[in-house]
């Protein structure tokens, strides 16, 4: 499953063949050994994705639901920032988008992928980022949350992250607008800081 994900991310799913798999683990190419253990491909990539973003890393406490995520971002940003806190939480998306590479780049940049895979990827993994996310937000914002939309921010923020990794990964590691990871993190957490502090106000538009 760790080789067929690493080709089918590096070189798409129509494009990587049974038997390149079978050489990669170790197998005779072509020799139909695959089979031995899933039925076709598409059930291999299914079963790899699924296997893969239940190796949760650091984002398995966050999603406790007695974790506090507001005071885990305390510990990584002792300097008490809203800003910094925010940065903190982008970081752990990207490192999590990074520990799943493989899987990002399939879904993200491939568009030959079985719909089965679609929803295993949303179950597992954006339902509960989302989630984790979402409360995240909610607990920085404290008494200030109030009625505010926090699902459609938390969708902006990790949409933010998600088109940030995958601009850089297409460019080889270098964003094309030639911003860095740190003012990208930086921009995008003062615009959510915003929100917060919008959430402090007496609920109307700023604009």
């Amino acid at each position: 499953m760790t080789e067929a994900l690493r080709l089918f991310g590096e070189q798409g799913f129509a494009k990587t063949s049974v038997a390149q798999i079978e050489r990669a683990a170790g197998l005779s190419g072509g020799s139909g050994a695959l089979y031995r253990h899933f039925k076709s491909k598409d059930e291999l990539l299914v079963q790899a994705v699924d296997a893969r973003l239940a190796d949760r890393g650091e984002w398995a406490q966050l999603l406790e639901p007695t974790f506090s995520i507001a005071a885990a971002l305390d510990a990584i940003a002792p300097s008490g920032s809203t800003v910094d806190k925010i940065v903190a939480l982008c970081g752990i998306g990207l490192a999590r988008l990074d520990h799943d590479r493989d899987v990002t780049r399939i879904l993200l940049r491939d568009n030959s992928i079985p719909a089965p895979l679609l929803e295993v990827f949303r179950q597992q993994e954006y339902v509960v980022v989302m989630w984790a996310v979402t409360r995240g937000l909610v607990e920085l914002a404290g008494d200030r949350a109030g009625e505010q939309d926090w699902d459609a921010t938390a969708a902006v923020l990790v949409g933010a992250m998600a088109h940030f990794w995958m601009m850089r990964d297409i460019f080889d590691g270098d964003h094309p607008a030639d911003v860095d990871t740190d003012r990208y993190l930086r921009a995008t957490a003062e615009m959510i800081a915003a929100r917060l502090d919008w959430a402090d106000s007496e609920g109307e538009d700023p604009r």
